[in-house]
């Protein structure tokens, strides 16, 4: 009598991953994030990353340092990978360092002609167009399918739309999960601590308290938190060990910016993110939360009073924003650098604005031999700013753009504490002695999170602001972007810190449109 066969478990059949252009762009790292499984890209990929490889910026240079890994893994020799069972004879294939192997398929249905299969006839009486690049890289899915019987063919893409044909053309269908945040609930808020009265009074004496670890194991270092006895809470923070300390500021206790008005916090939350971003251990504070909860004006007064404040920790406040469109592209902008970034950094101007609304706008320049100017810049910037405001006019416009009032921040700008910097020029740069702002970071890649945060020299801080559930860019959720992501991978280090805003501030109206549009 034969033998009964066992049943192969899904577990167990070998994968085959096979990459969509945009998961390549996405993250130029993924061959190496697959473990021991098969990667498989359709050379069609090679001709959409080909297409890109002379874009400006990230994407540019994510297209040309995947043709130079791919080109570096195939330098050596060539093989014809065994996945295929003798198909697809112009393949390649390469084992990979980490265990895994890497194939490029030219799919020989579309060489053989129309009549090749039957499954390749039914893609072209379904997709119609066959001469577009997402048809053929489904068609070459099929492929793959159909030679690898044996193992689980499965296309990964980040693009909704491709996801969506595959799925109706009856494919396994993934997203790039290895820079998705899928164990974290967004929009949880900020946890309470129960204490007895003994631990609360002894909290609010001592500003602080060390609690036993049943109490904060599930929180990391930190952490925010509002330590509560009944009907009393107190916003606090975890420093590891069951250590809670206090915060710096108090309730009624805000920060007078130089040459600006004083801020107070307006809840409990605001006086977490002041905390944080007041605290010079703290080298990187992520702050996520809707809009209008105050984010970026409470960042932007807290990096002004450390730049030209009385401690005078930082040299230059660096403000930034990734450049992605809303509706319809305006084309390309003409005028200096300045002037490019001007439409997109106009919120920074705004929040300028009400940071110095205390200030008379003058139509002469006011004299910066002022003493606390004085202190915070040096010899040479304060001469450069002076040559440049005696500079006679050479021209009727420059006397008109003289004549013209100034706005009263502008002196920031003048001395350079203050600078307006594109992302797509911040690759090679090392900034020490700096702390950088970035406005709606929620729209950067991974990637280009990394970017930023290791451009960081010593003496610097970095702040990324945004809102996970606001992404404008097309191939980002509210879990795989930059925001979420340095958050999530940083959290719980010394010198990082991650807070959630909830409340809205700005008006009732914009707080209504942000929890219910």
């Amino acid at each position: 009598m034969p033998k009964e066969k066992t049943p192969v478990r899904k577990s167990e059949i070998s994968k085959i991953f096979v990459l969509d252009t945009n998961v390549l762009l996405h993250d130029p790292q993924c061959l190496h994030k697959f473990e021991d499984n098969t990667i498989a890209i359709p050379v069609e990929v090679l001709e959409e990353l080909d297409r890109k490889k002379s874009a400006p910026g990230e994407l540019g240079f994510s297209a040309r340092k995947i043709h130079r890994d791919l080109r570096a893994l195939f330098d050596e020799s060539l093989e014809t990978p065994p996945e295929l069972n003798g198909r697809g004879s112009s393949a390649l294939s390469r084992d990979l360092p980490n265990g895994g192997r890497l194939v490029v398929v030219i799919n020989d249905y579309m060489v053989q002609g129309e009549h090749a299969h039957e499954s390749l006839n039914r893609l072209r009486a379904t997709l119609v167009d066959m001469e577009k690049m997402d048809s053929r890289i489904l068609a070459s899915v099929f492929f793959l399918k159909d030679v690898c019987a044996e193992s689980r063919v499965i296309l990964v893409t980040k693009d909704a739309n491709m996801a969506l044909k595959g799925i109706a053309l009856g494919l396994e269908v993934q997203d790039y999960m290895n820079d998705k945040v899928t164990s974290v609930k967004l929009g949880g808020g900020i946890k309470t601590i129960e204490v007895d009265d003994a631990d609360y009074e002894r909290f609010l004496e001592d500003h602080g308290v060390d609690l036993s670890p049943e109490q904060t194991s599930h929180l990391y270092i930190n952490e925010y938190i509002y330590l509560s006895n009944g009907e009393f809470d107190e916003p606090a923070r975890y420093r590891g060990d069951g250590q809670i300390d206090g915060l710096i500021l108090g309730s009624d206790v805000g920060v007078k910016i130089p040459k600006g008005i004083r801020i107070n916090p307006l809840n409990a939350e605001q006086r977490m993110l002041m905390d944080a971003l007041l605290d010079e251990d703290i080298k990187l504070v992520t702050c996520s939360g809707k809009a209008g909860t105050g984010k970026t004006l409470v960042s932007i007064a807290m990096a002004l009073f450390q730049t030209i404040g009385e401690d005078n920790l930082y040299e230059r406040v660096f403000i930034t924003r990734p450049l992605v469109h809303i509706g319809k592209d305006t084309g390309a902008l003409p005028g200096t650098l300045d002037e490019k970034m001007a439409p997109y950094i106009a919120p920074f101007f705004d929040n300028l604005e009400v940071l110095f609304s205390n200030r008379k706008v003058t139509k002469q320049p006011e004299s910066y031999e002022d003493e606390a100017v004085s202190r915070i810049t040096s010899t040479r910037k304060r001469k450069k700013a002076m040559a440049k405001l005696a500079k006679q006019p050479t021209s009727r416009d420059e006397e008109e753009d003289e004549s013209k009032p100034r706005k009263p921040y502008q002196f920031l700008f003048d001395y350079g504490m203050v600078e307006v910097e594109a992302m797509t020029f911040i690759r090679g740069r090392s900034l020490s002695n700096t702390i950088f702002i970035i406005d709606e970071a929620q729209n950067l890649t991974p990637h280009e999170a990394k970017t930023v945060v290791s451009r960081m020299a010593e003496g610097s801080k970095v702040i990324l602001l945004g809102d996970p559930y606001q992404v404008d860019s097309m191939f980002l959720d509210a879990w795989s972007n930059g925001l979420v992501h340095t958050a999530q991978r940083l959290k719980g280090t010394d010198i990082t810190a991650h807070l959630e805003l909830t409340i809205g501030v700005r008006s009732e109206l914009a707080d209504l449109a942000a929890d219910l549009l």
